[in-house]
């Protein structure tokens, strides 16, 4: 008898245990502040008009932060939004 091929399913997110989503009994991380948590372990390259660049480091500092963490933030926000 041959043996069957198991189709590989991809694991539900949410069928494993979230309590690391917990800060405090019952009150969940929002999904911006999970992101935020997260260890940051991919670099991109990112190619931009000099414009731009200037317009997010002053944006930047006008927020008392590092240029790169505004541009994290951003994308953070974007995708938070079209998760929820």
């Amino acid at each position: 008898m041959a043996k069957s091929k198991k189709k590989k399913i991809e694991a539900d997110p949410l069928d494993r245990d979230m309590s690391f989503l917990l800060k405090e009994k019952g009150k969940w991380v929002r999904l911006n502040e999970l992101f935020q948590m997260q260890k940051k372990n991919k670099t991109i390259t990112l190619r931009v008009s000099d414009d731009l660049l200037n317009e997010v480091k002053k944006i930047a500092k006008d927020e008392d932060m590092d240029y790169q963490k505004l541009i994290r933030n951003i994308i953070i926000e974007y995708v938070a939004k079209k998760a929820s």
